[in-house]
C-alpha cells in the first residue's frame, strides 16, 4: 500500500488501514469467509467508516496468523489509534497510528504478541498531545448483521476507464476528407455527382462517392509577438534536512545554516521573500505526514529567526513528492521580483534640451 512508510520493497502479505473515510483491506485471505471475519471485526469497532477494497484478493496459500489473535490485535488499533493500521509481511509486522496515551502502547503489546513469534517488530506508533487529535464522534455498532462487507469483485479504477480525448483512430480518414472539403456542409454543391456514361464493353471501374480536391491556397495567418510581461526569479538554495520520520536536525546542518544566512544576509537575496517548502512523501500521507510536516515548517523557521532573518520574509508551502521514502527535506527558495521599470526622463512632448544637444555633439552623437 501506498500510506505504509517504506517498511519493505515489497507490498505487504496483508494489511489493513484505517483512514478519515474507510478501512482499507490488501492482500490476500486463504477464504472469503475469512476476510468477512475480519472487516466484521472492524466495522464492530468502528461503524462510522466504510469497508474498502484496496487490493484484497483469494490466494489459497495465504498464511495469515491465528484469526482469533488477528482480530483481537485489527479491533485493539481502531478503538485506541486515530488512522492507524496493521501490515504483515512473511518477516516483519508493521504497527501505525496516532495517540496520546501511552497505554496504547502497551495495550497493543499484549494484542501483538501471540502474532509477532520470529518477525522483526516495526512501530510507527507516535504519541502527540490530545490538542493534536481530531475530536471524533462515537457511534457504536447495533450489532445487526448487514451482509458481506468486503466485496472481492474486481472493478476497474477511473484510471483503466478513461478514454483518451480526440478523435477515434477508426474515424480519423472520414474527418479528415470531410475537413477537405467542407462545402458539402451547405449543401453548396452535392456528395456525388453523376458519373458519365461507360463506353460500351468497357471493364467496371470503382467510382468514388466524393470527389477529393486539394484545398485552395490559405492565406497564412498573421501572428504577432507579444513580450511576456516581468516575471520572478526563484533562487534555489540548499535544502534543511531532518532525521527521518521525525523533526530532530540531522548532524550536519549546521554548517548548512550558517552558509545560507551568509546567502540571505547578502545581495542579491538580501531583504526579498524566503519560502520554505516542507516536502510530503507519498510513503508519508496521512494524519502523521501532515503532522510532521507542520513540525518541521516550524522548527526549519524558528532556526532561521533565530539566526536574524526577519519572520515576515518567510512563507511555508508545502510540496508534494511521489517518493515514498522519507528523506526529513525543508527545501529553501528565495523569490526576487522583477526590477523596477526605467523612469522615462523626458516628458512626453518636450524635446532635449540645448545642453542635452551639445554633449550629444561632443560626444559624437547624432542631435535630434
Amino acid at each position: 500500500m501506498g500510506g505504509w512508510l517504506a517498511a519493505s520493497d515489497e507490498p505487504p502479505v496483508f494489511s489493513v488501514k484505517f483512514g478519515p473515510k474507510g478501512v482499507a483491506f490488501s492482500g490476500g485471505v486463504p477464504s472469503e469467509e475469512v476476510g468477512q471475519t475480519l472487516a466484521e471485526a472492524v466495522k464492530a469497532v468502528r461503524p462510522d467508516l466504510a469497508i474498502i477494497n484496496e487490493g484484497i484478493h483469494l490466494d489459497s496459500e495465504a498464511k495469515l496468523p491465528n484469526l482469533a489473535d488477528l482480530k483481537s490485535l485489527i479491533a485493539e488499533i481502531g478503538i485506541s489509534t486515530h488512522e492507524g493500521g496493521v501490515a504483515i509481511w512473511d518477516d516483519a509486522i508493521l504497527l501505525s497510528g496516532l495517540t496520546d496515551s501511552r497505554i496504547t502502547l502497551a495495550a497493543l503489546k499484549i494484542r501483538l504478541d501471540p502474532l509477532l513469534g520470529n518477525k522483526r517488530l516495526i512501530n510507527r506508533i507516535c504519541i502527540v498531545p490530545t490538542d493534536d487529535l481530531p475530536d471524533i464522534a462515537v457511534k457504536l455498532s447495533n450489532g445487526e448483521a448487514a451482509g458481506p462487507l468486503l466485496d472481492f469483485d474486481y472493478y476497474p479504477t477511473a484510471e483503466e476507464m478513461f478514454e483518451a480525448p480526440g478523435i477515434r483512430l477508426e474515424k480519423l480518414f472520414p474527418t479528415m476528407a470531410l475537413l477537405a472539403d467542407l462545402n458539402v456542409l451547405d449543401d453548396s454543391k452535392p456528395l456525388t455527382s453523376s458519373p458519365p456514361e461507360p463506353a460500351p464493353n468497357a471493364p467496371l471501374r470503382a467510382i468514388p462517392l466524393m470527389s477529393s480536391k486539394s484545398p485552395g491556397a490559405i492565406t497564412p495567418a498573421m501572428f504577432r509577438a507579444v513580450p511576456a510581461g516581468p516575471q520572478n526569479t526563484y533562487v534555489a538554495l540548499e535544502s534543511i534536512r531532518f532525521s527521518r520520520n521525525s523533526f530532530f536536525l540531522q548532524a550536519n546542518q549546521e554548517s548548512t545554516l550558517g552558509e545560507m544566512l551568509k546567502q540571505l544576509s547578502a545581495p542579491p537575496l538580501a531583504g526579498h521573500k524566503v519560502i520554505l517548502r516542507p516536502v510530503v512523501y507519498a510513503g508519508g500521507a496521512g494524519v502523521y505526514g501532515d503532522y510532521l510536516v507542520e513540525k518541521r515548517s516550524d522548527e526549519a523557521k524558528r532556526l532561521l529567526i533565530e539566526r536574524g532573518v526577519d519572520p515576515s520574509r518567510l512563507v511555508i508551502r508545502t510540496v508534494t513528492s511521489q517518493e515514498t521514502l522519507d528523506q526529513g527535506e525543508v527545501k529553501v527558495v528565495v523569490e526576487i521580483p522583477p526590477p523596477p521599470p526605467p523612469k522615462l526622463e523626458e516628458e512626453a512632448g518636450e524635446g532635449p534640451t540645448e545642453a542635452d544637444g551639445t554633449e550629444e555633439e561632443e560626444s559624437g552623437g547624432t542631435p535630434p
